[in-house]
């Protein structure tokens, strides 16, 4: 038993120290595996243990990465955004524009904007119908020309509640807010705005969102829709 301890001692020794496993011979293999699977099998626990640390690990990393990812969006240039980082709160809104539960709590988020100091990110992550894209897409491009026609032309489809919308009625209704429809085509030809949906998907990829609304306050995330504005304003204390 002492060779066989001392050998997995060396054994851990030499893979602190960088030694290649290819540098045991087969019978250390052989008796090295030996001892851990009879050392495992008396003390399952270690099992559980190690589990446990690799569960607080992936938990601890998801939370820097909300956190990361929240920071980064605050002050992106793509993602429009109600106030600025020098708020005292913030809340990242990933929405789609045919989310009933994402307009229900519009008007909680534009309420925080004006009562409690919150910066309102807005990033959105269409996944509902192939209609919500193009509405995204269009909305993105009015953003890239024009902060101010994009949160009139957000809070349109926002208040909206039909899912069916062609794009004549998308170009009708950018007219109306005063848009320039070519200016809103060349910009779209351009590939910016769905390179930066992609983005934003892409974020939602990296923070195992599945669907809308999804959203990061003050550096914690919430899946699911917020109940109250009394609820939201018990996330930001």
């Amino acid at each position: 038993m002492r060779k066989f301890t001392a050998i997995a001692l060396g054994a851990l020794f030499f893979m602190t120290q960088g030694v290649q496993a290819s540098e045991f011979t087969k019978e250390q293999h052989s008796e090295i595996e030996s001892i851990v699977a009879d050392y495992v099998s008396n003390h399952p626990e270690i099992i559980i243990s190690a589990m446990q640390k690799l569960e607080k690990q992936e938990i601890q990393r998801h939370e820097d990465n909300v956190r990361s990812i929240g920071e980064s969006l605050r002050i992106s240039n793509d993602a429009p955004s109600m106030g600025d980082g020098k708020r005292k709160h913030y809340i990242i809104d990933f929405y789609d524009y045919n989310c009933g539960y994402c307009k229900v709590m519009e008007p909680m988020f534009e309420k925080a904007y004006k009562e409690l100091d919150a910066q309102i990110v807005y990033v959105d992550l269409p996944v509902i119908t192939p209609q919500s894209k193009q509405i995204g897409v269009v909305a993105q491009a009015l953003f890239n020309l024009d902060k101010d026609l994009f949160f009139k032309f957000h809070k349109i489809f926002m208040d909206r509640h039909d899912k069916d919308v062609s794009l004549d009625f998308i170009k009708d209704e950018v007219v109306k807010i005063g848009g320039d429809w070519d200016k809103v085509l060349k910009e779209m030809n351009s590939g910016r705005p769905q390179s930066q949906i992609a983005n934003y998907m892409k974020f939602a990829s990296q923070l195992a969102v599945r669907g809308t609304p999804y959203l990061i306050i003050d550096g914690q995330e919430f899946r699911g829709a917020i109940q109250s504005y009394e609820d939201l304003k018990m996330m930001l204390k």
